[in-house]
C-alpha cells in the first residue's frame, strides 16, 4: 500500500512540476523557479529543455507507476526499475542544487517539490 501511495504522489508532483515547466516553455516568467532563476522569462534553449524535461517527466510518471504495479506500457522490468532508480538520484541531486539556487522562489518551491518526490521514488525502487 505505501508504494501505491509513494507512487501516486509521486506523480501528483511530475504533474506540477511539467505544468510549471510548461508555462516556462510558452514564455510565461516564472523563470526565477528554475535553472538556478537566473531568468524571469526563458531564452529559447531553456525553453526547449523545459519541453525535454516535460517528456522527461512524462516517462517517468509511466514508469513509476509501472513499477508499482499501477499499469503496464513498457513492460520491461529492468528498464522501469534502472530508470526509477536513476529518477530518485536525479532528484535527490537536483534538491542539492535547488537548495543551492540563488532564487528564493525556487528554493521555495522546487527544493521540496524535488525532494519529496525523490524520497517518494526512493520508496518506489526499493519497496516495489
Amino acid at each position: 500500500m505505501i508504494v501505491l501511495i509513494a507512487a501516486i504522489i509521486a506523480v501528483a508532483i511530475f504533474v506540477v512540476i511539467s505544468v510549471i515547466q510548461l508555462l516556462l516553455a510558452i514564455g510565461l516568467p516564472l523563470g526565477k523557479l528554475a535553472f538556478g532563476g537566473k531568468y524571469e522569462k526563458l531564452p529559447t534553449n531553456m525553453r526547449i529543455m523545459s519541453i525535454v524535461s516535460i517528456g522527461i517527466f512524462t516517462v517517468a510518471s509511466i514508469a513509476i507507476l509501472e513499477r508499482a504495479g499501477l499499469l503496464i506500457i513498457f513492460n520491461i522490468p529492468i528498464f522501469t526499475l534502472v530508470f526509477v532508480w536513476i529518477i530518485a538520484i536525479y532528484l535527490a541531486f537536483n534538491t542539492l542544487l535547488n537548495i543551492m539556487s540563488k532564487s528564493k522562489q525556487e528554493k521555495l518551491i522546487m527544493t521540496p517539490l524535488s525532494l519529496i518526490s525523490s524520497i517518494f521514488c526512493f520508496i518506489v525502487a526499493i519497496m516495489a
